[in-house]
């Protein structure tokens, strides 16, 4: 059984971003719907090629009755008749979100990340593939354009994060659903994702619609908004966000070259007088902020395109005391002489912990010093 449409984008991947070694299994999120039954088909067709071993997981949260048994059994029917072995669960997705206070969207993707990385660990897996397409890569950039975002927001979903694969990434839906039509493949619709209470359901049924409209030529409204623009708009969308993780990159690694080189850190001090940061394009400047939070607070969370804001105002303010509070529990604080100090009320972890080891600057446990010396500062 071959997806024409989709196997050479798959195969793109998986000699790219999605590499994976010889010989190792793969895991497939699979849920169902028409983009993960396409993406199980797709690798279980090219894995020979490949020398990878397909296997799947399916997550039942407990939450749509009647529907959800009929897609755990729909799962269970096309592993079976495709012999890749699954490994599936029923979970009370209410209950445990409860336990955690997570609700909505955001907390059924942590059970399913959770749930996807131990059957993973339990099948050997070297990987997990999740089903995103074009189409969700349209979503995302327009949700994160809407909220407020830079260029790495702008960059859209990864087609890697460690382990975790998107190999579908430059498919569209419409690719997805015409190649499982020609095999006569079904799939099951989640009826959730009509629902207008989501962000993403709300831009995939009434802004994007709209956006095609205004995109289309008088007269040709109609044609305008079908498949076929749609699919148009979302390879767009998707060769843009993969033009601007590259940008992205190229920023990170010169902000690592900056922080490594005649402005390293030494003693907890980072020597960056603020009129050469002034200098640099505003997308340089918030490249060296994010490298100095990766270094200062590993795993404390990302900055927002306002944490970025403020922080630049911080280095050019002239007001000893003048604080931007930071995720994690962190926060930016304006010393005196020019600096700005990333302080932890707890011992930080990483480079707030060596600084503190060291006894560096006489500082206290969880502060790293960064002198921006600013014209006339105080």
């Amino acid at each position: 059984m071959r997806l024409r449409r989709l196997e050479p984008i798959l195969r793109r991947a998986l000699r790219g971003p999605c590499a994976l070694a010889p010989g190792s299994r793969v895991l497939v999120a699979l849920s169902g719907g028409a983009d993960s039954v396409a993406l199980l088909l797709a690798l279980r067709s090219v894995a020979r090629e490949f020398g990878i071993e397909v296997r799947a997981a399916h997550l039942h949260h407990r939450l749509r009755g009647a529907e959800a048994d009929a897609d755990l059994a729909h799962v269970r029917r096309l592993c079976t008749r495709l012999g890749v072995p699954l490994e599936w669960a029923r979970w009370n997705a209410r209950a445990r979100m409860k336990r955690r206070g997570e609700s909505g969207q955001a907390g059924l993707r942590a059970l399913r990340r959770e749930f996807l990385a131990g059957a993973a660990r339990r099948a050997g897996a070297a990987a997990i593939a999740t089903a995103h397409t074009a189409d969700d890569q349209l979503e995302t950039v327009l949700m994160r354009l809407l909220r407020g975002t830079g260029l790495t927001g702008l960059a859209g979903m990864r087609p890697r994060r460690g382990r975790w694969i998107k190999p579908l990434l430059e498919a569209t839906r419409s690719e997805v659903e015409a190649d499982l039509r020609a095999q006569g493949v079904p799939w099951r619709d989640d009826r959730s994702n009509e629902s207008r209470a989501y962000l993403r359901n709300r831009l995939r049924h009434e802004a994007i619609p709209a956006l095609l409209l205004a995109l289309a030529p008088p007269g040709a409204a109609a044609q305008g908004r079908g498949p076929e623009a749609r699919a148009a708009l979302a390879r767009r969308v998707a060769r843009a966000a993969a033009e601007a993780r590259g940008a992205a990159d190229l920023l990170e690694r010169w902000a690592r070259r900056v922080l490594s080189g005649p402005h390293r850190i030494q003693a907890g001090e980072l020597a960056l007088d603020s009129r050469t940061l002034a200098t640099y394009p505003l997308a340089a400047r918030h490249a060296l902020w994010r490298r100095l939070w990766a270094m200062a607070a590993p795993g404390a969370g990302g900055l927002t395109y306002r944490h970025l804001e403020s922080l630049l105002a911080l280095v050019e303010s002239r007001r000893a005391g003048a604080r931007v509070e930071l995720p994690g529990g962190w926060a930016a604080v304006r010393a005196p002489a020019g600096r700005v100090r990333l302080v932890r009320a707890a011992p930080a972890s990483g480079l707030g912990r060596a600084v503190a080891a060291r006894g560096a600057s006489g500082g206290r446990k969880g502060i790293l010093t960064t002198s921006f010396t600013s014209p006339g500062g105080r």
